[in-house]
Order: C-alpha cells, then sequence, then structure tokens
C-alpha cells in the first residue's frame, strides 16, 4: 500500500468517530424544521433526525466591520474538495474575479460564532488567510476556532465561483 494511501486511511479512521458524532449535539425533526433551514449530513438525519445538525442561511449582515480592501487581479485562491467527505478528491487554483470575490467574502466574514461537529465539505486558501472550511450543504464558513452561517446569496456564489472552475457541488 502506498504511503499516502496509508495515511488517508489512518486520516479516515481518526476523523470517523468526528463524522459520526455530527449530530449528537441534539436538534429537531424533519417534521419540526423551519423554513429556510438545511441539513448538514442527510445519511445521518436519515438514521437518526433527532440527533442531526440543523443549520439556517443567515438574515441580515454576517460580516465583520472592516475597511475596504483593495485586490489586484493576480490574487490566487485554492480550493480542494475534502475527500474525507467526498468519495473523489479535486483541487483548483485560480485567480482572477472569481478569486477577488471569494477571498473578499471569506476575509470579512464574522466568525464568532460556535462551531458545529458538522465536516467542511470544501478547504479553501487565499494568499490573506488559509484554512477557511466551507460547507455548501449545511451553508456556512468556520475559520480560526470560529465559524458562521452564510445568506442564500453568499451560498450561490460560493456555488456559481466552484462550477466556473470545473467543480459540480
Amino acid at each position: 500500500m502506498k504511503w499516502y494511501k496509508r495515511i488517508r486511511l489512518a486520516l479516515t479512521l481518526a476523523l470517523l468517530p468526528a463524522l459520526a458524532a455530527c449530530g449528537a449535539g441534539g436538534g429537531v425533526s424533519a417534521e419540526e424544521e423551519p423554513a429556510g433551514t438545511l441539513s448538514a449530513v442527510p445519511a445521518l438525519e436519515e438514521a437518526a433526525p433527532e440527533e442531526a445538525c440543523v443549520h439556517q442561511f443567515a438574515q441580515g449582515d454576517n460580516t465583520a466591520e472592516h475597511e475596504a480592501a483593495g485586490y489586484c487581479g493576480n490574487t490566487v485562491t485554492t480550493v480542494s474538495r475534502e475527500s474525507r467527505v467526498w468519495d473523489e478528491p479535486w483541487e483548483a487554483s485560480f485567480w482572477g474575479d472569481d478569486s477577488v470575490a471569494l477571498t473578499d467574502l471569506l476575509l470579512y466574514l464574522d466568525y464568532s460564532g460556535d462551531v458545529c461537529r458538522c465536516l467542511p465539505e470544501y478547504n479553501v486558501d487565499t494568499e490573506f488567510g488559509t484554512g477557511y472550511g466551507v460547507n455548501l450543504t449545511a451553508g456556512y464558513v468556520r475559520h480560526d476556532g470560529g465559524q458562521t452561517d452564510l445568506t442564500e446569496e453568499q451560498t450561490e456564489l460560493i456555488r456559481e465561483i466552484l462550477e466556473r472552475q470545473g467543480e459540480t457541488p
């Protein structure tokens, strides 16, 4: 077995309890779920709907106060699909308008919320910050120990950027 496959197997086994615990914080059943609610991990919901994580789109402004920033068009962003969530890994590095838009969005979100147990679907690294965990299914981004829910518009913007880069979220 190749060394990278051993590492992937070891990481998968190490992360399996965290994935299984995604719904351990309680929640509401599908019948009680408010409109606009996103269910983070459908497979867990089917197995135990009363224990699934529940996310809602952010309403209103979810950005931190900041000065307006300027970027040059050669700002590079790298997005990778988390292989622990998806069957096939995927990665794209890009620059231009999509890189600037995604960088600007992620850089100024207010990450003061608590971190849930759901796993990010994508990892995003920009020139101004690395290690952003993005979950479009649940509609959140986490960074530096905090998390924020995305608005419907922000979720769609990220999805469109990923589609233009060859990903089909």
